[in-house]
């Protein structure tokens, strides 16, 4: 398992409800896998986004340990990060994305 920061946090569909769908603050979920590349670029920008940024929830989940459960939001490339609001999917971006474009996802 990889070492993720302690304010990323790593969902699975066991957890998704309850960390995403069901969260009061706006979250950003990236769906990732370890051995990709650009979803390794991408991950100084959740970092920073988790650290400076309290008002937003950062999570990740692994395509690799749940491709059934990614496949249920379309996810065809890596990585694609989902911003959600009282539950809802609001804006979806595929590819590695900068901080602020993240950002203004949820804002």
């Amino acid at each position: 398992m990889e070492q993720v920061k302690e304010n990323i946090v790593v969902v699975t569909p066991d957890n998704f409800r309850a960390e995403v769908l069901e969260c009061e603050k706006p979250v950003l979920v990236t769906f990732y896998a370890n051995w990709d590349q650009p979803c390794r670029m991408q991950q100084p920008a959740l970092d920073s986004i988790a650290d400076r940024h309290p008002e937003i929830k950062v999570c990740k989940l692994d395509v690799e340990e749940h491709a059934a459960f990614a496949q249920q939001f379309g996810i065809m490339m890596i990585p694609t990060t989902i911003a959600f609001k009282n539950g809802k999917r609001v804006k979806r971006a595929s590819g590695l994305r900068l901080e602020h474009v993240l950002l203004s996802m949820v804002e």
